[in-house]
């Protein structure tokens, strides 16, 4: 006779709306003769899956917010592994309140699938509710929360529990972001009106994560549902406007997609043209355009440029006794594409290229100026897998080719010069495994490093996360421990509120970090309005650089000094959820 388990069935689909998009965190109910037996959410591709189902008929809900309510009647045979493709239609009645409920099941999601790191969730409308200077800026809302403690007042760049502003991974769909400021730091690039989700990992980022040790901060962009739509504002500083929409059918289908959305925004200051005295200006333009096919395949475009300029040229010496031409700006473009596997899990590939430059002269000093630029391009794939109901495996692999140029010369002599490049190999295995009460998740990546000036070098990060619920699992006590590795740095003096990012690669002139990291806490629920928790941090970092101020001008490798660092300290968020 075979295992009463090896006669049990399987239930599995995805959840999508009436135009094919995935219909995210809907809450997918099996019942049986009326009564619940399990319920799951949706991932972000709109996949669910029930293991173990006893054979027999069945009623499978799908309730989501914004969409009418779903049911089917279904029969699970012995050993059958079904397949469901589930379509929702958009609601005609949107309820008061829907934004902060659908905020309180991502949280919950979080809590109960999330083992050891440390991730702290903004969507739009928290962002909009944060204070900020002149308008809503994703970064600056990341002040409010704890572990994360801004440079200065003036500017909007951070640091995260210890670390410094170049060991925070910023992320725009993916692709990475070296410098995110305007104005020297007084707020972000990302436009909020484009912004969909902010999410920032402070501690216990897990092994798919590599090239900073610090943080991580994905900001993720809103192609909007399709419709078409607009927003124009005029700020203190900027004037803004966003205009997002859709293909329609017959030219999505003509590109064989079941749709395509798109949203761009475009910002520019206006202070140079209501006070001429005052020539600065920044401009820059966010775009997202995604299809999705009728199997359920996502390709995305994201496209970014943006520029500050600070033009002091013209200006007669009785103004300005000092002529300065003095611009920054950041330019990234990525496509990634995401395959939906049966049963759940996902295969993703991306390829993307980021830059970031700044220069800085004189015109009445010609032999004078300063200069830097930084370029990646990247190509990764990540493999989500999910053989059976407490396990699931995440492998990956990555490729990033980065090159860096720092002049600063005057009078004929280069004081600070600094040109190479690198090969960064990366690959990574993550596993996850949930018995019961527990979270246990264990990882692996290793890191190659081939820069030119300077000799190879391999890295091998270990990452352990164990989360342990109490009583009726509203209580969970974790604990995470890992190794993280960085071969890029910024050499901006952050004492300064406006200053030139001098990035640099880890080579011959400066060493790239190692951070051991231990984390450990307890986090909670009091009902459903009240979030909690308290989390004790320890980290060391070894590698830091820092400018040679008494560098020798003849030596072209004295000019970096490196050093060791130790950070320790606890965070405390209570948060309300509802209400």
């Amino acid at each position: 006779l075979e295992p009463l388990a090896a006669q049990d069935g399987t239930v599995q689909g995805r959840v999508r709306d009436d135009e094919g998009t995935p219909v995210y965190n809907a809450t997918v109910v099996l019942r049986r003769s009326g009564t619940p037996v399990v319920a799951v959410d949706t991932d972000r591709l709109g996949s669910f899956r029930f293991f173990g189902v006893t054979p027999g008929p069945y009623t499978v809900g799908v309730q989501a917010l914004g969409y009418t309510e779903y049911s089917e009647e279904i029969v699970v045979d012995p050993a059958e592994n079904l397949e469901l493709e589930i379509r929702l239609e958009r609601s005609a009645l949107l309820l008061d309140g829907i934004s902060v409920e659908a905020e309180r099941n991502r949280a919950r999601v979080v809590f109960e699938t999330v083992g050891g790191a440390t991730i702290r969730d903004l969507d739009l409308e928290a962002v909009r509710t944060v204070p900020a200077l002149a308008e809503p800026d994703p970064v600056r809302a990341l002040e409010v929360l704890p572990g994360v403690v801004s440079t200065s007042d003036f500017s909007a760049s951070f640091h995260v529990r210890g670390g410094s502003q170049d060991q925070n991974l910023i992320l725009l769909d993916g692709m990475p972001i070296y410098s995110p400021f305007h104005l020297g730091g007084i707020f972000s690039v990302f436009n909020a009106d484009m912004i969909d989700r902010v999410e920032l990992y402070s501690g216990g980022f897990p092994a798919e994560h590599g090239g900073r040790v610090s943080s991580v901060l994905q900001v993720e962009s809103d192609s909007g549902d399709g419709d078409f739509s607009g927003v124009a504002a005029v700020s203190l500083l900027a004037t803004r406007v966003a205009i997002g929409g859709g293909l329609g059918t017959s030219v999505s289908s003509a590109l064989g997609f079941e749709n395509i959305h798109y949203r761009v925004s475009s910002r520019r200051s206006y202070i140079d043209i209501l006070a001429p005295q005052v020539p600065y200006h920044l401009t820059d333009f966010q775009g997202l355009i995604e299809g999705w096919t009728t199997g359920g395949d996502r390709i995305a475009l994201t496209g970014y440029v943006g520029r500050d300029v600070f033009d002091l040229t013209n200006l007669d010496d009785e103004d300005f006794p000092l002529r300065i031409d003095w611009d920054w700006g950041n330019d990234a473009i990525g496509v990634r594409w995401t395959h939906p596997r049966r049963g759940g899990g996902s295969l993703d590939v991306r390829a993307n290229f980021s830059r970031f430059s700044t220069g800085l002269t004189f015109p009445d000093f010609a032999d004078t100026r300063l200069s830097s630029r930084i370029k990646q391009g990247q190509f990764r794939a990540d493999l989500d897998l999910r053989p059976t109901e407490h396990v699931s495996v995440q492998v990956g692999t990555s490729v990033e080719v980065q090159d860096y140029k720092n002049l600063f010369s005057s009078g004929g002599t280069d004081f600070a010069t600094g040109i190479g490049n690198g090969l960064l190999l990366g690959a990574y295995v993550q596993t996850r495994w949930s018995p019961d009460v527990w979270l246990v998740e264990l990882g692996l990546r290793a890191d190659g490093y081939d820069p030119d000036p300077g000799s190879r070098v391999g890295e091998i990060s270990p990452r352990l996360a164990v989360k342990r619920f109490l009583g009726a699992g509203d209580v969970a006590v974790k604990l995470a421990v890992g190794r993280y590795t960085q071969f890029v740095h910024s050499l901006r003096d952050e004492e300064l509120p406006l200053g030139l990012d001098f990035w640099m690669l880890a080579g011959a002139r400066a060493p790239h970090t190692i951070s051991d990291q231990i984390q450990a806490g307890i986090e909670g629920y009091r009902g459903d309005n009240w979030f909690w928790s308290v989390e004790a941090y320890a980290r060391s970092f070894d590698g830091v650089v820092t400018f040679n101020t008494a560098e020798n001008p003849n030596d072209d490798f004295d000019d970096i000094l490196s050093g060791e660092g130790f950070s320790y300290g606890v965070d405390l968020m209570i948060r309300r959820e509802t209400g």
